[in-house]
């Protein structure tokens, strides 16, 4: 007898501490929903009280002494079932609160140095530069004067000052320094204008950091019209990293008609760089700071742009690999360099509907110099990519890799636009449950070259900006968001 007794008090301790644990997952579970206030009011209290009824229905039975153990034995396993939902729960918000502390934009900037010497040169480190000529041009600025005493920490050099970075490099090749200091997309910037320049090799990289004031914005997105600029670089490393942007896409979002429109300009559009107040290519800006492109865009427009989302493509295989590859209907049969650029192994592809790994992802997305269209048919692969990776985003079974997914992402996206401005978006999306109408128009121009701001005096191909494809891009932003600037000219009266 007293060992029954016994055993009843064990197992109705057992459901006692099934219930305590189910009440406080749902606890944890509910917080976290309303913390991030992903449903709207009216979805969140059917959840609060629908949970609300249900668990407090079933502790009752797990905790009642006089009902049979059979009973709360079957009642137990809804309790688990629950409890393990809960904790899932629990489980996504934390990676999702983390992955939006890690991609929010806190205004740090990084500028890749490095020491150049000529490839001929007998120099293989800094250290061999001791009371060496070193030329630079970076000395006018905050983060060149940084570059200057980090330099200096190292060695001691005799300083010679040059205009510009292409004067620093003639007087390179002409024995007048040994070495020559300068920022590494500069360098790249005119190997890819001239391969003259692929005579130079580092022997010392390094990286300066500074802080800049981040664009802000206090727009309404479930109700306001507004603006998002897409910049994609490709470049190893930190996604906060100066570099060219190669990607440049403008989303204009209608949310109350629920419309949207792509605006694809061309990396070599050649427009003005607003702080610099000369012409250069659009893929230069990102050089000088996110914030340069935007105003370069803001510009060419005549629109203002509310947020920004830094995109690396290079980190871009780590998500498609997370995602166990992407289906793309690839156009065109192709050969494109792997990720590293260094080998002599290429990706190929053939034309079709395929499976895409990470690195033949990439290698679509990068690809333009044996493609008919050039850049214009680079833009169109780099869409058909992204709308093939929000696809397999939406699919049900990315759930078991939603955490890993957001940490792939965490590494290659940074953004000015807040948690709770991406959170009211979700909200009205699952309350409205419409499909949106989305539109995507590229900018066209014709072939030229042109001095630009980054190669100086030398002349660099450029993109000339076709006049009319530029006030149909004007007209088609005007109709999202609603501005009226050419109300006119869009109907012809």
């Amino acid at each position: 007898m007293k060992k029954k007794t016994k055993s009843k008090k064990k197992s109705n301790l057992i459901f006692r501490i099934i219930a305590v644990i189910l009440i406080l997952c749902a606890i944890a579970a509910s917080g976290f929903i309303i913390y991030f206030e992903v449903l709207p009011i009216n979805y969140l209290s059917l959840f609060i009280i629908g949970v609300g009824l249900l668990v407090f229905f079933f502790s009752l039975i797990l905790m009642n002494k006089r009902l049979k153990k059979w009973i709360k034995t079957i009642v137990s396993i809804p309790s688990f079932a629950l409890i393990f939902i809960f904790l899932l729960i629990c489980f996504y918000s934390l990676g999702t609160n983390s992955f939006f502390e890690d991609i929010f934009d806190l205004g740090f900037r990084h500028d890749s140095y490095s020491v150049y010497v000529l490839e001929s040169s007998q120099y293989e480190s800094i250290n061999e530069l001791n009371s060496k000529r070193i030329g630079m041009s970076e000395k006018s600025n905050e983060v060149g004067s940084k570059a200057l005493d980090k330099i200096s920490s190292k060695i001691e050099f005799n300083k010679i000052d040059y205009e510009n970075v292409i004067d620093s490099i003639e007087g390179l090749n002409e024995n007048k320094v040994e070495a020559i200091v300068a920022l590494d997309s500069n360098i790249d910037i005119l190997k890819e204008e001239d391969e003259d320049y692929n005579n130079l090799k580092s022997i010392y990289t390094f990286t300066i950091t500074s802080k800049v004031d981040t664009v802000s914005s206090s727009i309404n997105v479930d109700k306001e019209n507004f603006v998002v600029y897409l910049s994609g670089i490709d470049v190893n490393g930190k996604v906060a990293t100066k570099a060219k942007s190669d990607v440049n896409i403008i989303v204009a979002v209608n949310p109350s008609k629920k419309k949207m429109l792509m605006l694809n300009t061309p990396r070599d559009y050649y427009v003005k760089l607003p702080t610099k107040n000369a012409m250069d290519k659009l893929t230069h800006a990102g050089v000088y700071g996110i914030e340069e492109s935007m105003g370069a865009l803001e510009n060419l427009y005549d629109i203002d742009i509310n947020y920004y989302a830094r995109i690396n493509f290079t980190s871009f295989i780590n998500i498609v690999e997370e995602l166990d590859g992407i289906e793309v209907d690839v156009p065109v049969s192709f050969c494109e360099q792997t990720s590293s650029r260094t080998s002599d192994r290429k990706i190929c592809l053939k034309k079709g509907l395929q499976t895409l790994n990470g690195e033949q992802a990439l290698a679509l997305a990068r690809t333009r110099h044996t493609l008919a269209g050039g850049d214009r048919s680079r833009i169109e692969n780099q869409l058909l990519l992204l709308r093939a990776i929000f696809d397999k985003i939406m699919s049900p079974s990315i759930i078991v890799k939603y955490n890993d997914l957001l940490s792939s992402l965490s590494k290659s996206v940074v953004t000015n636009i807040k948690e709770k401005d991406i959170t009211k978006l979700i909200k009205k999306q699952i309350k409205d449950n419409d499909e949106w109408s989305i539109e995507t128009f590229t900018v066209d121009g014709s072939d030229g070259s042109n001095i630009t701001y980054s190669t100086g005096r030398a002349k660099a191909y450029v993109m000339i900006p076709d006049e009319k494809t530029v006030m149909e891009a004007k007209i088609k932003l005007d109709k999202i968001l609603e501005t009226n600037k050419y109300k006119d000219v869009a109907t012809g009266e």
